[in-house]
């Protein structure tokens, strides 16, 4: 099925107009005037749906005034995936996701640099947010991590850079099989701190790096089967020389002003289903990003950026549904088509099932897999994309955990959210 990688740990960021209509992307038309939504989708009665208990009403945060407030580093977090990296782009080779250590880390940075009291050491010099993206070859003998840490100012930065690479020199004490870490140099970057070390046993050398830029540090982290150090070298080197120049291009949020971000700037988030008070729900599942941010989490990254481009998808929202905002109806609809299309080719066992409660314009797939049983429905509305996924793994008892036996009612409520979007004409601030 072609869903997004696991996400870590991110929340959500974030006229109605007298007298008018507006189209789905929030644009006024004259009363009568066709909003490009299907005639099948007129004549469906919206009232009658089985939606459960989802909230049906999209809420226009901007308008309501709400603002991030404690969940400002991540939403900070969301913004800066923008401006890192894609291990992809580095070496094509590297194209199997990171698991959980790609994604937001707010807290610390454990998920990232796990061992050796680095967590606690970035949190000495009050480390904010920071997104990482990690991904390896298909057999795991190759892997690239790039992180971006955001500090209070730039003397924590620089400061914690420091502290961090003589952390990674220091001996290790928790329990990890490794050799000794001894310092490293990158001749094109002088500025950053680098340790190269080897894992006992099993022929596998690494090199970590650790370089301030303002309020930020990178880190990077690579490690190679055979001791390629040579890959290792040449690899980092070029996610520093990359990743440098685009993390100062990030438009920063000043820290005394991280908690007033808006939540939902472009009100797509307002479309997605979200969670009933039953669901349980991580931050990680909640979450709004721009199409290079996304990528990070896209099971077919190189494909789906150029899908994007064409498309003019411009900002992807997550919360109980993931709802794309392309450049058109049409544009949707292309969208729709190509996820249908690596879907079908990463799950060639899956097959296409009508729409619950015969839900307009989507396109629903369902099947068996070693783990169980899955469906995701493709819903265009206007200029919009939503992806709603289910699943129950083999053997399952526990309703909390089934995601599939709510797939007709999520359906259902994504499609009122849509419509009930655009009755407020919900659209760009």
């Amino acid at each position: 099925m072609r869903t997004p990688r696991t996400l870590l740990a991110v929340t959500a960021v974030a006229l109605t107009l007298a007298g008018c209509s507006a189209s789905a992307d929030g644009t006024a038309v004259a009363e009568g005037e066709s909003t490009g939504t299907s005639t099948e989708a007129a004549e469906l009665d919206v009232a009658a749906l089985d939606t459960g208990e989802y909230n049906v009403e999209p809420r226009d945060f901007v308008a309501e005034g709400q603002l991030a407030g404690d969940f400002g580093p991540a939403v900070e977090g969301q913004r800066m995936a923008e401006f890192v990296i894609h291990p992809y782009t580095i070496d094509p080779i590297l194209v199997s996701g990171g698991g959980m250590a790609t994604g937001v880390g707010v807290g610390g940075i454990g998920k990232v640099l796990s061992g050796g009291g680095a967590d606690d050491v970035a949190k000495s010099f009050g480390v904010i947010t920071g997104f990482g993206s990690f991904a390896s070859t298909d057999d795991n003998s190759r892997q690239l991590g790039v992180a971006v840490w955001r500090f209070p100012d730039e003397e924590s930065a620089t400061q914690a850079a420091a502290a961090l690479h003589q952390n990674a020199l220091a001996p290790e004490d928790d329990g990890f099989s490794a050799g000794p870490s001894t310092p490293a140099s990158l001749p094109q970057s002088p500025d950053t701190l680098a340790t190269t070390y080897y894992w006992d046993g099993i022929d596998t050398a690494s090199m970590s790096t650790f370089t301030a830029r303002g309020p930020h540090v990178v880190y990077t982290y690579t490690s190679s089967e055979e001791n390629d150090v040579a890959w290792n070298t040449e690899t980092t080197t070029r996610a520093v020389e990359q990743q440098l120049p685009l993390i100062e291009q990030f438009p920063f949020t000043p820290t005394d002003e991280i908690e007033s971000l808006p939540v939902d700037l472009d009100k797509v988030l307002a479309r997605a289903v979200g969670f009933t008070e039953n669901e349980y729900a991580r931050n990680s599942d909640t979450a709004v990003y721009g199409p290079l941010g996304w990528l990070h989490f896209d099971s077919h990254p190189a494909e789906t950026a150029e899908i994007f481009e064409a498309t003019g998808t411009d900002r992807v929202a997550l919360a109980n549904s993931t709802v794309y905002r392309t450049s058109g109806p049409d544009e949707a609809k292309e969208l729709q088509q190509a996820f249908v299309e690596q879907t079908l080719d990463t799950y060639p066992d899956l097959a296409e099932e009508p729409a619950p409660q015969a839900i307009p314009d989507t396109i629903c797939l369902s099947g068996d897999n070693a783990d169980g049983r899955m469906m995701t429905c493709m819903m265009t509305y206007g200029p919009y994309l939503s992806q709603t996924t289910g699943f129950r793994s083999v053997g399952n008892t526990d309703p909390d955990s089934d995601t599939l036996r709510t797939m007709p009612q999520r359906v259902a409520a994504q499609y009122v959210k849509f419509v009930r979007a655009e009755e407020k004409g919900l659209g760009e601030n």
